[in-house]
Order: structure tokens, then C-alpha cells, then sequence
């Protein structure tokens, strides 16, 4: 979910993957490491779909926080992090998720997205210059409890 950003998309992209990796598992589980390849497959199928799909505008996400903290402005954090993901151009969001989420290494990185290791690194690098900016333009909303007592200087 981290590269789509959107569980139902997520769902999708997995789904019409595994169909496809099904139908040629024989070749696919012979491979040293077939996770990688899966992976790899994942993260084209996705660019391949926001290509396709790049004329229509998703609008109303819903995303499941049952398993999120509940610190005071956690979510408001949350929200502002998922919508600058979301920004992203489709290569840096997937370097940013296979690097941040995935934990792997830049040359990994380059891999999975058929670039080299440097161009993996400014994928990063870029998405996470483009990510402190829009956080800093909108900081997230912290709501704290007042009184309903207003003070009045007299």
C-alpha cells in the first residue's frame, strides 16, 4: 500500500499481478529470488496503471487507522505525510517505498525500478526534498484542549 498509497489500488495492482505471476509460476519459482521478481513486477504494474490511468482523479480515500497510533496530532501528521506521498511522481513514490518500507538499499532500489543506483538515490533524494517542503507549507493541525474561559486585560 505504501507505493500506491490507496488500499484499493493496492488490491488491484497485487491482484492483476498475482494472476499474471500465477500463469507463469513455473518459471517464476525457479528463479533465485522470486520475491524480488514479485516485487519488481508489483512496482511496474503500478506505473504502468498511473500512465494508463493518469487522466482521472481519484477523490475521497478512505484509509484504515485501526492500527495507528492515537497521539494528539498523530493523525493530522499521518494525513498531511499520506497526502504529500500521494504528490509524488509514481518512481519516487515507489524508491521512497522500497527504501523506507522495504528497507532496501540503493543499488536494490535501482533493480526493482530497472534504473541505476544513482538514479535510485535522486528518486529518494527528490521525493524526500519535495516531501519536507510540502510538510513545511502545511504543518499539521494540533488540536488541543482550551477552556471555554476567555481572559479579558482590563
Amino acid at each position: 500500500m505504501i507505493v500506491t498509497a490507496d488500499p484499493h489500488v493496492a488490491q488491484d495492482v497485487t491482484q492483476a499481478v498475482l494472476e499474471r505471476a500465477w500463469r507463469r509460476w513455473s518459471a517464476i519459482g525457479q528463479l533465485e529470488h522470486p520475491d524480488a521478481y514479485l516485487r519488481r513486477m508489483i512496482v511496474n504494474e503500478f506505473v504502468s496503471a498511473r500512465r494508463r490511468l493518469r487522466r482521472l482523479e481519484f477523490r475521497g480515500r478512505v484509509f484504515d487507522n485501526r492500527l495507528t497510533s492515537d497521539l494528539p496530532g498523530a493523525s493530522a501528521e499521518r494525513a498531511a505525510l499520506v497526502t504529500g506521498i500521494r504528490r509524488l511522481v509514481p518512481k519516487q513514490r515507489a524508491a521512497v517505498a522500497l527504501r523506507y518500507w522495504h528497507g532496501l538499499s540503493y543499488a536494490e532500489i535501482g533493480a526493482e525500478l530497472g534504473c541505476s543506483e544513482a538514479t535510485a538515490r535522486s528518486h529518494v533524494a527528490r521525493a524526500l526534498r519535495r516531501l519536507r517542503i510540502d510538510l513545511q507549507e502545511s504543518p499539521p493541525i494540533v488540536t488541543t484542549p482550551t477552556s471555554n474561559a476567555v481572559k479579558e486585560d482590563r
